[in-house]
């Protein structure tokens, strides 16, 4: 009788392939395809600037972004490189690793779109809420820029781009290195806050952090470690894709701020980042999402292994 497919989301990285030195290739083809492979998308605008006769135009080396140039351009770039950390991540987990795909989402047989779509309503709902909230406290910081044309036009790659943006940045943090930290223990609360801080590492760049070198830091930890835990919680990763989907769609098409990495046509732009408010409402946020979603869901089993197992 075959043994019955492991039902834990950490357990998931034992169907398949699991030398040190797997996991050490992995990482760098992933990132050779998302950094490499993903800045040809980049490149290439880039060429466009430079033989373009406008002297505003120019290369932010800071951001690896365009000035002078439409925001559309820079936002197409930028999250058609995340397509290619997709193709990254697949290739290591099915052909590196030898598993499933699907097992760096969940134990099931199948996705679960209807747990997606509540991350998604839910945190769509908080986050909103939480925008009214600093508006009503704070007014004067946010500015209609509503520009019909350009909005429907910037609206429809983005709702076509940031969701692939999104969640190939899950299946990387919350899919293949949350299970691969699995290895070392199995403490949801320290997984969670390892995963928050690998999170954090590639957005310490943004320029948001002008407005916070400390507090913006540990948003971005925060975040990684809250979906982290609700991924382990939940024993999958559907309820992350979803929040971490409409956090991003949200902000870029409702309320962007002025310094963000990406520029897009909201309908309201947010002239002052509050780091403190950003940090506490995100906090707040937290607790309601795992409250409504999570609170009496039982506990998913545990591995069925240890990681002295992988020493033996």
């Amino acid at each position: 009788m075959e043994n019955p497919e492991p039902q834990s989301f950490l357990d998931q990285v034992r169907l398949g392939q699991t030398d040190w030195f797997r996991y050490f290739f992995g990482l760098i083809l992933i990132l050779f395809f998302w950094f490499v492979l993903g800045s040809v998308f980049v490149i290439v605008p880039m060429v466009w600037v430079m033989m373009d006769n406008n002297p505003e135009s120019a290369i932010n080396m800071q951001t690896g972004m365009l000035t002078g140039v439409d925001p559309l351009v820079n936002y197409i770039a930028l999250n058609l490189s995340f397509g290619m950390l997709i193709v990254g991540v697949f290739i290591t987990v099915r052909f590196v690793h030898g598993r499933p795909f699907r097992s760096i989402i969940t134990p099931a047989k199948k996705f679960n779109w209807g747990r997606m779509a509540q991350g998604f309503a839910v945190w769509l709902l908080l986050v909103a809420l939480a925008s009214l909230v600093e508006y009503l406290l704070n007014p004067e910081i946010y500015t209609v820029v509503f520009n019909p044309t350009r909005f429907f036009v910037f609206a429809i790659v983005v709702l076509l781009l940031t969701p692939m943006q999104t969640t190939a940045e899950e299946l990387l943090f919350r899919g293949y290195l949350l299970q691969a930290s699995g290895h070392f223990g199995r403490n949801f609360w320290v997984l969670a806050l390892v995963n928050g801080f690998l999170f954090m590492v590639p957005h310490l760049g943004n320029p948001e952090l002008a407005a916070g070198a400390i507090l913006l830091p540990l948003f971005y930890l925060s975040i990684g470690a809250f979906f982290a835990f609700i991924t382990l919680r939940d024993n999958s990763a559907e309820l992350a894709i979803g929040a971490h989907a409409s956090n991003n769609l949200y902000s870029a098409l409702f309320a962007n701020y002025t310094n963000s990495a990406l520029q897009t046509e909201s309908i309201f732009l947010v002239t002052e980042l509050n780091a403190v408010y950003a940090l506490v409402s995100f906090w707040v946020m937290a607790v309601i999402f795992y409250l409504v979603l999570l609170r009496g869901r039982s506990q998913p089993a545990l591995p069925s292994w240890s990681p002295v197992d992988d020493a033996t």
